[in-house]
């Protein structure tokens, strides 16, 4: 019995060399563990980054698009507000773009050209296309795998909307025109007052509320964020054409126009009660400009803007009626289209509101389309397509 207890205490023991092989092989998959976490952990970064790029590239193509307005002035605007949006994002440390990464196109599938020949040709842009070029992102836990970085880029493409059928912030003004003698694109014009019951082409109104029960001009009133919407219906105010001799400060047309328009180039003399910062002025106060010139303007560092000034507050967009669709009886009108125009500059004692008509596309804040609607062809939303 004893020899059996010491053959029991005897029993085989697990060799040296079989417990070190154990461990290397735990050692070994350990490592391979950490490694494909930390793999995951960057490939997820890297994942992370792209979405942020991507999302810096469409904003930057949105804030481009809704530059092209058919002028020379509007592809270069488009490369500087493109940038400027890109560089709201947190790439804006390493992001450098130039004109050189944006092209641009007629139609979305179209070719793509580069910056200088869209300038030759601004009236048929329609597309933008902004290409980020690869930014390296850090490796943080792969880089025996996958090296210090990984570069990461994007593109985004975007362009003008089909023609709207509702614009919001239409201006509280329509102008009257004759299947005869339509209005003409880049065309200057010098319309004059009419009084409500007056039909005559080639001259402005102000409207008031659809149900003509205020009285007043919605350029006195305020509510002029309304939509307007393509043939719709408006009323003109019950004005006259220009104030007395006697009382130049009376309600009128002109009175109301010179309210409406003149804050836009900073001046202030003929408002009832209001300031440069409830009615801004534009950027570009000049007079006597096309809208190209001041489009360039815009886009030029070198040109001074005046402090304060919005952009665009000189582009209005407007109902267009056609003469018999004027009923001076009742005051109600039927717009034709809406249009958009360029104010040349302010409306002084002879009451002339001296427009350029844009009649191209161009992009406007806010605008919806519905399908089935009469379209204002003119006007568009910026829209990214991919």
């Amino acid at each position: 019995m004893k020899r059996n207890s010491e053959s029991a205490d005897r029993a085989p023991q697990p060799k040296r060399d079989e417990r070190g092989a154990a461990m290397v092989v735990s050692v070994i998959g350990m490592l391979a563990l950490i490694l494909a976490t930390g793999l995951a952990v960057d490939i997820s970064h890297f994942y992370t980054a792209k979405a942020e790029l991507q999302t810096a590239a469409d904003a930057a193509a949105l804030a481009a698009a809704g530059q092209l307005n058919s002028t020379t002035g509007g592809i270069k605007m488009a490369v500087t507000e493109g940038t400027k949006a890109l560089n709201e994002y947190d790439f804006n440390k390493s992001v450098t773009l130039t004109s050189a990464n944006f092209t641009f196109a007629t139609n979305l599938n179209g070719t793509y050209v580069d910056y200088a020949t869209a300038q030759s040709s601004p009236d048929t842009v329609r597309f933008v296309k902004v290409v980020v070029p690869p930014q390296p992102v850090g490796v943080t836990f792969s880089k025996m795998v996958l090296g210090g970085t990984k570069d990461v880029g994007a593109t985004a493409t975007a362009g003008m909307s089909v023609g709207l059928t509702m614009n919001k912030f239409y201006t509280a003004f329509t102008f009257v025109e004759t299947a005869a003698v339509p209005l003409a694109r880049g065309s200057s014009y010098s319309l004059a007052p009419k009084a409500y019951n007056d039909s005559s082409p080639a001259s402005y109104r102000v409207l008031t509320l659809a149900d003509g029960s205020a009285g007043s001009p919605l350029v006195l009133t305020g509510p002029i964020h309304a939509y307007g919407y393509s043939q719709g219906g408006y009323t003109v105010a019950q004005l006259p054409a220009t104030s007395p001799p006697t009382n130049l400060t009376a309600p009128s047309m002109c009175r109301s126009a010179q309210i409406g328009i003149n804050t836009r180039f900073g001046d202030y003399t003929v408002h009832p009660s209001v300031n440069s910062t409830d009615e801004p002025p534009d950027l570009i106060v000049q007079e006597n400009i096309t809208f190209d010139q001041y489009n360039n303007m815009l886009a030029d560092p070198a040109v001074s803007k005046t402090a304060g000034g919005v952009k665009n507050r000189r582009v209005i967009t407007l109902p267009i009626v056609q003469q018999p669709n004027y009923n001076t009886s009742t005051r109600n009108v039927t717009a034709d289209r809406l249009g958009a125009f360029f104010i040349k500059k302010k409306i002084g004692s002879d009451c002339a509101f001296q427009v350029e008509y844009i009649g191209e596309q161009l992009a406007v804040p806010m605008g919806t389309y519905t399908p089935g609607s009469p379209q204002a062809h003119e006007l568009t939303v910026p829209v990214i397509y991919k």
